[in-house]
């Protein structure tokens, strides 16, 4: 999983930087050393977290069942389903309490393309979207990305 600076996707974030409330970040989730004329990735789900623990009670939904959160209008699935790499963005956000980073975490699955059509179709949304490995990453708002 890359965060990335631009919707571009041209400028990935390294080092340290910052963040703010509402600032656009956008993720790349993406796999490697596979066929990509059989195989595509398919986001499942993504989440966060204030610490680096899948499963931590306090989270938020950014991605469920493929398609974005329904209550979180900020969360946009660029490309799923449709090559070995998937992407979405988000507007930064923080966890209330002293939590000072945010962690992401996704649920992918990959699709052999035997059928040659894994793009993601979002219920929620009725249209295509062009946009069970366990992968993650950390935010930290207004402060430093790892």
């Amino acid at each position: 999983m890359i965060p990335y600076q631009d919707a571009d996707f041209s400028l990935p974030y390294n080092g340290i930087v910052d963040i703010v409330v509402d600032q656009r970040i956008y993720v790349e989730v993406i796999v490697q050393r596979v066929d990509s004329r059989q195989i595509d990735t398919v986001i499942d789900s993504c989440w966060a977290t204030p610490v680096n623990d899948q499963n931590y009670a306090v989270r938020w939904n950014l991605i469920n069942n493929k398609c974005p959160n329904s209550g979180d209008h900020t969360v946009e699935v660029l490309q799923n389903g449709i090559s070995t790499i998937s992407r979405f963005s988000f507007k930064m956000f923080a966890f209330n309490d002293n939590y000072s980073k945010v962690f992401l975490h996704c649920s992918i699955h990959l699709c052999l393309l035997q059928n040659k059509n894994c793009a993601v179709v979002s219920s929620e949304t009725s249209h295509p979207i062009t946009q069970h490995l366990e992968t993650a990453g950390v935010l930290t708002p207004g402060q430093t990305l790892y």
